[in-house]
């Protein structure tokens, strides 16, 4: 059995450019047995909403959550870490 890891990424009002240099990194590693978690924290924007979704077209690592409203960061963390058990 491979090990399989799980990364966590909540994202509020994020830069949209350094967002896809992050999400590419993690997407583009050697190890590609992995699940990203991502959790908007009602954001509001609909252009980094746009990105998120795309990723999750494109690759089905990509696991998305958007949040109906605002948990704050160590909430929306919380609710990231059930999601990855």
């Amino acid at each position: 059995m491979d090990a399989k890891v799980d990364i966590v990424l909540a994202t509020y009002k994020t830069n949209i450019e350094y967002l896809k240099k992050q999400v590419d990194s993690i997407l583009n590693q050697t190890f590609e047995n992995i699940k990203l978690i991502i959790s908007d924290d009602n954001s509001n924007d609909s252009n980094l909403r746009k990105i998120l979704e795309e990723y999750s077209k494109k690759d089905k690592r990509v696991e998305l959550y958007f949040q109906e409203k605002n948990l704050g960061y160590i909430k929306n963390f919380e609710f990231l870490l059930n999601k990855s058990t």
